[in-house]
This record gives structure tokens, sequence and C-alpha cells, in this order.
């Protein structure tokens, strides 16, 4: 994960906007000013099987997000055999979530969803491939996940969308984009959930 002699506890960044907030925290005998990350908004989409899911609504858990539609003919079979890979290495990891969110919601219905996703097993590894909720999913994208997400009017079911997989920590603050058209970047990933797992623990240890 980290070359030998490196401090293997390195914090991962923190995407979005930062407001300082003019106060400050003691850490270690020093004065820190204290800094307001950009965070997700919980939000509420139905899942495969037709269930209503709240994503991000759970403190103590981080997640791994993407967008995709079932319709693309480009990288999103790739986005998806990617995002398998990495939910198989932490399907025992009751601390990693995995949400796959289509932004072809018209089409993209539980039920065409569910076929979809049977090849990968989605309910064996904490995975839930998700469609129209409560709330839009465009806005979910651009404000929450700093992503595009919009339709392709070029095109007959086109969709311009992001070709990342998005790291979230229990905060709901954005730790990593990785783009699933470079191996290393994916690799990178499962490194950084580990990294950012040691971290999530350390930070919740009264002994910190």
């Amino acid at each position: 994960m980290e070359k030998k002699g490196q401090n293997r506890y390195q914090n991962l960044p923190i995407y979005g906007e930062k407001v300082l907030t003019g106060t400050v925290s003691k850490r270690m005998g020093k004065e820190i000013p204290d800094t307001l990350f950009h965070q997700i908004k919980p939000f509420s989409l139905t899942n495969q099987e037709g269930k209503t899911v709240e994503v991000l609504a759970n403190d103590t858990s981080i997640a791994v997000v993407n967008f995709f539609f079932s319709r693309c003919a480009t990288f999103c079979k790739h986005m998806n055999d990617e995002m398998n890979r990495v939910a198989d290495r932490f399907a025992n990891n009751e601390m990693v979530n995995f949400y796959t969110i289509t932004v072809d919601t018209a089409y993209d219905t539980p039920a065409v969803l569910k076929e979809y996703a049977q090849a990968y097993h989605p309910e064996t590894k904490k995975w839930h491939f998700l469609t129209a909720g409560k709330d839009n999913v465009y806005d979910i994208a651009r404000e929450g996940f700093l992503v595009d997400a919009v339709q392709d009017t070029t095109q007959e079911a086109g969709f311009i969308h992001s070709s990342s997989l998005i790291l979230v920590d229990s905060k709901r603050r954005i730790r990593g984009y990785y783009d699933v058209n470079h191996m290393k970047e994916v690799d990178r990933l499962i490194d950084e959930i580990k990294l950012l797992l040691v971290q999530e623990i350390r930070e919740k240890s009264p002994y910190k």
C-alpha cells in the first residue's frame, strides 16, 4: 500500500469546497483551524428489488459509488466489472457498501436493474443497483458527488456521465475519484479503501 518507511496512516484528500469556520480545535497541543468540508446529503432511491434504500444515512460505514445506465454501449460494463472486482474484495467487510446508480431512470426500472445485476450477485456484497426514488439522480450526481450526469440529446438512449468509482467516508465526504479506464486507478482504490478503513477505526478510537 505504501513504500517501506513511509507513513502508512497518511490521510486521504477530501474533495470539494472547503470553508474555514473561524474556530479552532486543539490536537496534540496545537491549535488547528476548523474546516467545513463538502458533504453529500443522504438520499433515497429504489434498488433492484424495488425496495427503498437510504443511501449514506449510516455514519459507521464507507461507500463506493458509480453512475451508469443499462443501455450504455461504451464503458459501463467495464466500469461495473471493475466495481464488482472491488466489491468482491470487501464482500465480508460490514463497513463497506457499494451503490451503482442509473442515470436512465425512465428505462432502468427495478426489474431491468435486477436482470442486469444478476451476473454480479450483488446481494452477497452489500451492493445496490439504484434507480428513481424520492430524490433526483441528476441533482445527486452534480451537487452531491460533483460529477456530470446529463442526457445526451444528440443520440437516442444517450447519457453523459462519469467513468469514475467514487470513494466516500462515513462523514459523507468524497475521498477519491478512480477512473475505471485505468486499471491501476482501481487497484489504487482497493488500497485506499483499506487505508480509509484504518483511518475510520483510528478516528473512532477513544485512545486516539
